[in-house]
């Protein structure tokens, strides 16, 4: 994964400004090979964080939740 920036305005365009990838991967033959990539990941410097897409569903469910007073 290569990811590349251009300025075109100002040079100080971007500066601070912080920004994620979201990769989902899907072998040929059905062989899940995340762990090599988060491995490969972590050993190129890259900080890596797993999502439980399910709880995060949830958790967001639990806030938007109406609660009448009685």
């Amino acid at each position: 994964m290569e990811i590349k920036t251009s300025n075109r305005l100002d040079p100080k365009d971007g500066i601070g400004i912080r920004f994620g990838a979201v990769v989902t991967l899907k072998e040929i033959k059905g062989v899940n090979r995340i762990d090599e990539f988060i491995k490969n990941c972590t050993l190129n410097g890259w900080l890596v964080n797993e999502i439980n897409i399910k709880s995060k569903i949830d958790i967001n469910q639990k806030i938007n939740e109406e609660i009448v007073f009685e």
